[in-house]
């Protein structure tokens, strides 16, 4: 009789009355369930503005009201989806228009009934320290009084940097001086000094050097970086180039945009006089042993010696460079020990053996592609005497090597 009564004052319910007394009996006073969201945000860049969407329905026995002890809130989670209220790691994406610190939004609409569905909406701003990247927003629906989960289903919505401009500039104080900087008895020694743009976050400078007078194409493969130099802005920066041979040499510090481009400082030129013709070691005897790959080109197996007048030591990073036989248009090819080379000295450090494992890096293409016999060292690094002075190619009383036997 009991049952029949309650049925009978059930169906005696408006219908609306009588879905949410069914929801109130078989459902948690707070749940929720995703239904969709807004499109990823794609191309942005620093200082553009978008908006994220999400829509949850309610399927507790609760309505959410707004600026009540039942709002539901779209709470910031870390990147193990788990973690919520947190500060978000995108904090810096915050408009002003966040709900909170530790919350994007609550509900658009003021009150969403068992059975209803409501969006979340926020803005975001990308800022002016972004790079190129995607970045996650990660978040679940909290009551806003507890910051209790309601129905944890890992939500996340993705921005995406497409471009930044690269901000980069090159210093505009450079400045050479020459001097005695190793301690030596001849002012041969050039020290290139400048300062760090400020506007500039930390990056990294290369030190450039190049024969002759300045004027020279900033993209000239005659240019050789000697240094790199990581500053943040402001920052002061210097490198001791040891050991010129008498002469003119020009100089310049190239940056990298962080887009594919580089910034060139100003071209400063340092003259070092008094220099002795063997301000350094020189080699008096380079010889082709081996043409062992294409024959007439430098390439894989071929070998040759260089005899120096000192006992000699290299770095696992040594270089040298050689121009070819092409008099109107030379190919610049860099050896790399311990890259496309092996190279070992003998057992009194005076002979340098190098065997190539690969074909040299061509800088610059001449007429004919790759190194043609015979060529000549132009430069190296890396290749000193024990007391730290750097092989004088120029003064070196031989320099060239092949064919075989030469």
């Amino acid at each position: 009789m009991v049952a029949k009564l309650a049925l009978a004052l059930l169906l005696s319910l408006p219908m609306q009355a009588l879905v949410v007394s069914f929801l109130s009996l078989a459902a948690p006073a707070y749940d929720s369930l995703y239904q969709f969201e807004s499109a990823f945000l794609a191309n942005l860049k620093p200082g553009d503005v978008g908006t994220l969407s999400v829509f949850f329905a309610n399927t507790g026995a609760t309505v959410w009201t707004a600026g009540t002890g039942t709002q539901v809130n779209l709470a910031i989670c870390a990147a193990d989806k788990v973690t919520c209220n947190v500060v978000s790691p995108n904090a810096a994406w915050n408009p002003g228009t966040w709900l909170s610190s530790t919350a994007y939004a609550t509900h658009a609409k003021s009150a969403v009934a068992p059975g209803d569905f409501s969006a979340f909406t926020y803005n975001i701003k990308v800022p002016a320290s972004a790079t190129v990247g995607s970045y996650r927003f990660n978040g679940d629906l909290v009551i806003a009084s507890t910051a209790t989960r309601i129905h944890p289903e890992g939500y996340f919505q993705d921005a995406t940097v497409s471009s930044v401009p690269s901000g980069v500039t090159a210093p505009t104080d450079v400045q050479t001086q020459v001097g005695s900087f190793d301690g030596g008895s001849t002012n041969n020694d050039v020290r290139v000094f400048f300062t760090a743009p400020s506007s500039n976050s930390v990056t990294t400078y290369e030190v450039q050097r190049a024969p002759g007078h300045c004027g020279i194409a900033v993209d000239s493969p005659f240019w050789l970086t000697i240094s790199t130099l990581t500053l943040a802005g402001g920052a002061f920066g210097a490198y001791n180039d040891l050991d010129r041979q008498s002469g003119f040499w020009c100089y310049q510090i190239k940056v990298s945009t962080g887009s594919g481009t580089f910034v060139y400082s100003k071209q400063v030129e340092a003259t070092v006089f008094g220099a002795a013709s063997g301000g350094g070691p020189i080699s008096t005897s380079a010889v082709l042993q081996v043409d062992g790959g294409n024959s007439g080109t430098m390439d894989a197996t071929d070998r040759f010696a260089v005899t120096f007048n000192s006992i000699m030591q290299i770095s696992s990073v040594a270089r040298i460079r050689v121009s070819d036989s092409d008099t109107t248009n030379p190919t610049l090819s860099d050896i790399y020990c311990n890259s496309n080379a092996n190279c070992f000295l003998s057992l009194d450090g005076k002979t340098l053996t190098v065997t190539m494992t690969a074909s040299p890096v061509d800088v610059a293409s001449g007429a004919v592609p790759g190194a043609q016999y015979p060529v000549t060292f132009v430069d190296s690094s890396g290749i000193t005497d024990t007391n730290g002075s750097a092989w004088s190619i120029n003064a070196s009383s031989d320099r060239t090597i092949g064919p075989v036997g030469q």
